[in-house]
């Protein structure tokens, strides 16, 4: 097997190039955040007022590289940290109006993104890449 040309090389690559779409994307659109700190707000947008351990384990990072996300939003004034009523060594994160504010333009570059990702492809080989990448997860859960 060809190291530069193999299934897990291409996987890697088109998520650094989805990655940096999705960050130039949101920097024109002067939203400021990353592609990892996208990722990070889509679990605020679903279940605001998570831990930030929640937040780790959702995301699959270790505590230290989201710990250096939620500081970075958290000077953007886009969350915060409140402490947890029943035991306050616990921190909730918390999106701020602003933080809420941002996620229509956020998922409209998302959007944009992948829009550019599958340029050229018919909706039926849309359907069948993410028929076919879905069996390549179900095979790696197992």
């Amino acid at each position: 097997m060809e190291i530069e040309n193999n299934f897990g090389r291409y996987i890697g690559r088109i998520h650094y190039l989805l990655s940096r779409k999705l960050t130039q994307l949101n920097e024109a659109s002067g939203n400021g955040i990353t592609a990892d700190q996208f990722r990070l707000l889509t679990h605020l947008w679903k279940q605001d007022g998570i831990t930030q351990q929640a937040l780790a384990l959702l995301l699959g990072r270790d505590r230290a590289s989201v710990t250096r996300m939620v500081d970075i939003l958290e000077a953007q004034d886009i969350l915060k940290r409140v402490a947890d009523k029943k035991d306050r060594r616990v921190k909730r994160i918390v999106l701020t109006r602003k933080g809420k504010l941002l996620k229509t333009k956020a998922y409209k570059a998302a959007e944009k993104s992948l829009e550019v990702a599958l340029k050229g492809f018919s909706k039926a080989d849309q359907v069948l890449l993410m028929s076919q990448l879905g069996k390549v997860i179900q095979n790696l859960k197992n």
